[in-house]
C-alpha cells in the first residue's frame, strides 16, 4: 500500500475518533488519538506528494469546522451530553419561561394595563395587578404614575409605552362578546 491510501486511512481514523471523543467521556484521550491520526493523515498525503497533501489539508480545513458544528449540535441528545447537562428524559434544553414572583407567566401580560412606578428612561419598575414588574418603554421616556400598556414581550424583557389619552378614556380594552343573535337562536331550543 502507497501512503496516498495510509493517508486516507488516518484520515478516516481522524473522524472517527472525533465522533468517539464527543459520544464518550475520555477525558480528552480520544481527542489526542483524534490529533495524532490528523497529524499523520496529513505526513503520509504529503509524503504521497505536494499535491495530494495540499488537497487533504484543504479538505481537512473545510470539513472539520462543519463536522465539529454537527457534532456540537446533537451532543445535548446524547447519553452522555444528558447526562452532563442533568436532563432528565423527554426533557429539552429549552429553559423555562419567565414568571413574575406570583408565577404568571410573563407571555399572558401581553395588552394588560398598569402604572409606571418609577421613571422608565428607557427602564423602570411598573405596577400591573398590584405586582411590580422590571420593564423597558418601547419608546419616549415614561413619568412615575404615568399608566402604561404592556406592548409585548421580548427575551424575557417586558415592553410598555404609555396609554394614550384617547385609550385613558376606555376603561377597559373591548372584549369579543355573542352576537345577539347567537343567544335569542340558543335561547330558541328547548333543552327541557
Amino acid at each position: 500500500m502507497n501512503n496516498l491510501v495510509y493517508s486516507l486511512l488516518a484520515l478516516i481514523i481522524f473522524y472517527i475518533v472525533l465522533v468517539g471523543e464527543f459520544l464518550l467521556p475520555t477525558g480528552g484521550l480520544l481527542g489526542a488519538i483524534a490529533l495524532a491520526a490528523f497529524i499523520a493523515s496529513l505526513y503520509f498525503a504529503f509524503q504521497f506528494s505536494t499535491f495530494a497533501g495540499i488537497c487533504v489539508a484543504a479538505f481537512i480545513a473545510i470539513s472539520s469546522p462543519f463536522f465539529i458544528m454537527f457534532l456540537i449540535r446533537i451532543w445535548p441528545n446524547t447519553p452522555v451530553g444528558k447526562r452532563m447537562l442533568n436532563l432528565k428524559r423527554g426533557q429539552t434544553i429549552q429553559p423555562p419561561c419567565k414568571t413574575t414572583n406570583s408565577g404568571t407567566p410573563l407571555s399572558e401580560l401581553t395588552g394588560q394595563r398598569g402604572l409606571a412606578k418609577t421613571n422608565l428612561l428607557p427602564s423602570g419598575l411598573v405596577t400591573i395587578n398590584g405586582e411590580k414588574i422590571d420593564a423597558v418603554s418601547t419608546g419616549m421616556p415614561i413619568d412615575a404614575g404615568r399608566p402604561i400598556v404592556v406592548v409585548k414581550i421580548d427575551t424575557g424583557h417586558v415592553q410598555v409605552r404609555e396609554l394614550s389619552k384617547d385609550e385613558l378614556e376606555v376603561k377597559d380594552p373591548p372584549q369579543p362578546s355573542t352576537p345577539k343573535i347567537l343567544e335569542d337562536s340558543l335561547d330558541s331550543f328547548d333543552f327541557e
